[in-house]
Order: C-alpha cells, then sequence, then structure tokens
C-alpha cells in the first residue's frame, strides 16, 4: 500500500484496532469474574457454618464452666440457661423439682397480671392482709402487694394475692397456658425449665400481653436482693429476676441483659451450705456473661 494511503487510513486503523481489543479484554474479564464468583462461595453460605461453630464453641465453653463450678461442691444442682439472641439452650439437670422458695412468687405475678387484664381485680383494689391475733388488721393495694412481693420478697404479700386467686387456681392457670412441673396447690415446687418458661414469655411479650410483660419486667428489674446473679456482672448490665430462699435452699431465676446477647439464667440449689451455694451461683453468673459477650 502507498504511504499516502497509509497515512490517510492510519488514524481510522487505529480506532478500530482499540475497539477490537476492548471487546477481547471484556470478554475475558467477564469469564475471569464468572471463574472467582464460582470458586469462592458468597458469603451466605458461610455464614451458617460460622454459626455453628460459634455455638459449638460456646456449649463447650458453657458446658465447662458448669463442670468446673460444680466439681468440688456437695448438694444437689440444676441448671437452665438461655442464649435469647441465638436461641441456644444449656442444661444441667434442668427437669428435676425443687422446693420452689420464693420462685413461686412469679407464678402469682403472672395470674395477678391475668386477672388485672381480664378486669377480675383492678390495681387500686384493696387486700387484706393476714396478721397474728397481736397485731392490727392491714391492707393494701394489689399494686403495692405486688411490688413488695417480688422487690422485697414480701410474704405476707404474696399470701395475700394467692389466697385471693386460689392456689390451686394459679396452678391450674399455669398448666392452661402450657407451663407445667409448677406446683402450687399442695406444695410450692417447680423446675429450672418452667421457670425459665415465665421468664421467656416475660421477654417476648407474651406473658398475658405486652403491657403486662412490660410492668413484670420493671418489677423484676426493681429487685433489691441482689447478691446472687447480678453480684459480679458490671454495674450498667440489667438483671431481671426473683431470688427464692429458705433453710437449705438458694435460688435466682433472671434474665440478663447483657450489651450483646440477652439470656436467661435459672440456677437452683439445696445445699447443707445455703451461702456458699449463693457465691456459687454469682460465680457461674459472671463465667456465662464473659462467654456470651465474648
Amino acid at each position: 500500500m502507498p504511504l499516502r494511503l497509509i497515512n490517510k487510513y492510519k488514524i481510522p486503523l487505529i480506532f478500530v484496532s482499540l475497539v477490537v481489543l476492548s471487546f477481547f479484554f471484556a470478554k475475558y474479564h467477564q469469564e475471569t469474574i464468572q471463574e472467582t464468583e464460582n470458586y469462592y462461595p458468597p458469603a451466605t453460605s458461610r455464614k451458617p457454618q460460622n454459626d455453628q461453630k460459634n455455638k459449638t464453641e460456646r456449649a463447650a465453653k458453657i458446658s465447662e464452666a458448669i463442670r468446673s463450678t460444680l466439681e468440688n461442691t456437695k448438694g444437689n444442682y440444676s441448671i437452665y440457661i438461655k442464649d435469647l439472641k441465638n436461641d441456644q439452650s444449656f442444661e444441667y439437670r434442668s427437669s428435676e423439682i425443687f422446693p420452689s422458695a420464693s420462685i413461686y412468687k412469679l407464678a402469682i405475678m403472672y395470674k395477678t397480671f391475668d386477672a388485672l387484664e381480664k378486669g377480675e381485680v383492678e390495681k387500686d383494689e384493696a387486700l387484706s392482709l393476714k396478721q397474728d391475733a397481736n397485731t392490727p388488721q392491714t391492707s393494701r393495694t394489689v399494686a403495692e402487694t405486688l411490688r413488695l412481693m417480688i422487690t422485697i420478697s414480701d410474704n405476707d404479700s404474696a399470701i395475700a394475692l394467692a389466697e385471693k386467686f386460689g392456689w390451686a387456681n394459679i396452678e391450674k392457670f399455669l398448666i392452661d397456658v402450657g407451663i407445667e412441673n409448677f406446683k402450687l396447690a399442695v406444695q410450692t415446687e417447680s423446675t429450672p425449665q418452667s421457670t425459665a418458661q415465665i421468664l421467656e414469655r416475660i421477654y417476648l411479650g407474651q406473658a398475658v400481653s405486652k403491657q403486662a410483660s412490660s410492668e413484670m419486667k420493671k418489677l423484676l428489674l426493681s429487685q433489691t436482693v441482689n447478691d446472687r446473679i447480678p453480684k459480679y456482672l458490671p454495674q450498667n448490665i440489667k438483671v431481671a429476676h426473683k431470688t427464692g430462699e429458705l433453710e437449705t435452699l438458694r435460688h435466682d431465676a433472671g434474665i440478663v441483659y447483657g450489651k450483646k446477647s440477652d439470656y436467661i439464667f435459672v440456677f437452683f440449689s439445696d445445699t447443707p451450705n445455703p451461702e456458699d451455694a449463693a457465691e456459687t451461683i454469682a460465680s457461674l453468673a459472671k463465667q456465662i456473661f464473659e462467654i456470651l459477650e465474648k
């Protein structure tokens, strides 16, 4: 081709060459991307495997914490823990029936809010408290009776409410809503599992209603006996709980609102050294908190 013709078509030829090269480069780049996407699994397929691994590790650590805590202790223990964010439970003889001590007051609280919701009783209604022959008759409102029963574990308040509705009726109410192994008719007994059911319903807003659940939670957050679950937890961590103690019994049952995980912690104990058992509960509660928060 003459030189002048080459010069004439030089620029068009360069342009065409660039277009052709761009086409082949784009095709190669697309194939490379497809190969990369096929080779590396998407993030969603890796996440369940990571979640399962984390759950397995948590279960192992919590099992070891329970084992090492109870290893050299004397007595009878029963534990139920549930990580509410990950729907994962950890149990140690959690279906064993114990004398419930003041844990039975959770059942009375539940029934009382059901009665309030149905209009069977009013918060400002006065309840007579039974006293001995040398003590003048006194009365409290239902609202005040509820508050004292939970926050300072007042027994007179609990009895007044229980007799208002009937011990057997409260037990039947629990069975009707699907909570078994919580006994009140003959003697007060329960298991960590059945106790945890009440707490989980409160947490989920399913104990009677969202409003009732919220009010129950507020009462439990106002608990003044804090020598067990909350004892070694950070001060800014909220614990909605109810303790129980009677002779050799030391119990605590609550919802711990952590920074990364909310969980239910129920610990029943019947030991020859109940004060040591209270410390055992506090120690294990701290270990569980640290495991779930990490």
